[in-house]
C-alpha cells in the first residue's frame, strides 16, 4: 500500500480475487460497499485536510474520530460509534535497518517516535483503523510496514488473509505486534552487551547513560503495549460485531502475542534494573580496590617516615646518632620496614 499522501483502495471480491482502484475510480467505493460479500479497504497515508474531509463526508466518520485524526498521539484504544469501530494501535517502523540503539526521550511524539540513539532508527508509527460492515479504512503517518505487508499479501493472493473486515483488521494488528519481537531481540542483545562490559569492568560514563536510556525506552514501550493488550482483549470479547466465530481464534493468538511481548518487556526491565545494580556494585568495588591500594601505599610510606621523623627530633640521646654507621643503619631499618609492610599487603592482595 502506498504512503506518500496518496489514497490506495483495495477491493476484495466475492470470488476470492482482489483488485486495486486507481484515484479516478474511487467514486465506485459507495457502490462497492453495498455489494454483497465484497470488502473495500481504503488506505490513506499522511492524510491532508482534503483526505480528512473526504472521510468525514463520504464515510460519515464520527466527529470524535475525526478529531482524533487531527490531534493524533492517541492512546491505543477501541472506540465504538454507531455503525463503525475505531482501533488505534502502534507499530514499529524502520526496524530493518536499525541496529538496536533507540533511546526513549519522552512520550510518543508528534510523529509517533519513541527516540533515536547513536544514529539508529527505531520509532513507533500510529495507526487509525476504521472498521464498518464491508469496509475498512486505515490511516497512518509515514511508511507503515504492517499496511505494506498485508496489502502486498492481499494483492498477490486474497485468500492469504481472508475476505472479511475482521480478517483484514486482524492481519494488520498481527503484523504490527509481530514487529515488536525483532525490537525486543535487539534490546536483549544490548542488555547482554552491557552486562558483559560491566562484569569485565570496561564500563564508561556512557555505559550508565545507555542503561538508563534502555530503562526509559522499556517504560515507554510498555505504556504503548499495555493498552494494546487491552485492545486485543476488547476485540476478543466479541464486543465488535464485525468479528465472527471464525475470527475468534486469530484474535486469541493476537492477545497471546501481546502477552508474550509484555512478559518480555517486564523481564528486560528486571534485567536492566539488575544491570544498573551490577554497574553500581562494580563501580563501588573498583573504588574500594583503589582505596585499599592507597591505604597500603600510605602505610608503606608512613613507616620510614616515622623512623625519619624520630631521628629528626632535636634530642641527643637517640641510639646511633653519634655513630658513623647510625645513618646507614637507620636507612636499612626504614627500608626493611617498607619491604615488610609491602610484602604483607601483597600477601593480602591489597596491591
Amino acid at each position: 500500500m502506498s504512503h506518500s499522501g496518496t489514497r490506495t483502495c483495495l477491493v476484495l471480491e466475492a470470488d476470492g480475487t482482489s483488485r486495486t482502484l486507481d484515484n479516478a475510480s474511487l467514486e465506485q467505493i459507495s457502490d462497492l460497499r453495498t455489494t454483497p460479500d465484497t470488502v473495500v479497504w481504503l488506505d490513506i497515508g499522511d492524510p491532508t485536510e482534503d483526505d480528512i474531509a473526504l472521510l468525514e463526508r463520504e464515510f460519515d466518520l464520527h466527529p470524535l474520530a475525526i478529531e482524533d485524526l487531527r490531534k493524533r498521539r492517541q492512546r491505543p484504544k477501541v472506540d465504538t460509534y454507531p455503525g463503525q469501530h475505531v482501533v488505534v494501535a502502534y507499530e514499529v517502523r524502520d526496524s530493518a535497518g536499525a541496529q538496536g540503539r533507540p533511546r526513549a526521550q519522552g512520550r510518543v511524539g508528534a510523529q509517533g517516535r519513541v527516540g533515536r540513539h547513536a544514529g539508529a532508527g527505531v520509532d513507533l508509527g500510529e495507526l487509525h483503523l476504521f472498521a464498518a460492515p464491508q469496509q475498512l479504512i486505515s490511516v497512518h503517518w509515514g511508511p507503515s510496514p504492517s499496511i505494506a505487508d498485508v496489502g502486498e499479501r492481499l494483492s498477490q493472493r486474497a485468500g492469504a488473509v481472508g475476505r472479511t473486515v475482521g480478517a483484514v483488521l486482524y492481519a494488520i494488528l498481527d503484523a504490527a505486534v509481530d514487529g515488536y519481537f525483532p525490537l525486543l531481540d535487539r534490546l536483549s542483545d544490548r542488555i547482554d552487551g552491557l552486562e558483559d562490559r560491566i562484569v569485565a569492568s570496561q564500563q564508561t560514563p556512557e555505559t550508565l547513560r545507555e542503561v538508563l536510556a534502555i530503562k526509559r525506552e522499556l517504560l515507554e514501550l510498555r505504556r504503548v503495549l499495555a493498552p494494546m493488550r487491552d485492545v486485543a482483549n476488547h476485540l476478543l470479547r466479541r464486543d465488535v460485531e464485525l468479528l465472527d466465530d471464525e475470527a475468534a481464534p486469530y484474535y486469541q493468538d493476537l492477545y497471546d502475542h501481546l502477552v508474550r511481548v509484555l512478559d518480555q518487556l517486564d523481564l528486560y526491565r528486571d534485567l536492566v534494573a539488575s544491570t544498573l545494580d551490577a554497574n553500581l556494585s562494580v563501580t563501588s568495588n573498583n573504588l574500594n580496590a583503589v582505596m585499599k591500594r592507597l591505604t597500603a601505599f600510605t602505610v608503606v610510606l608512613m613507616l620510614p617516615t616515622l623512623v625519619a621523623s624520630i631521628y629528626g627530633m632535636n634530642f641527643r640521646a637517640i641510639p646511633g646518632l653519634d655513630s658513623p654507621a647510625g645513618f646507614w643503619l637507620s636507612l636499612v631499618f626504614m627500608l626493611a620496614l617498607a619491604v615488610a609492610a609491602g610484602a604483607y599487603f601483597i600477601a593480602k592482595d591489597w596491591f
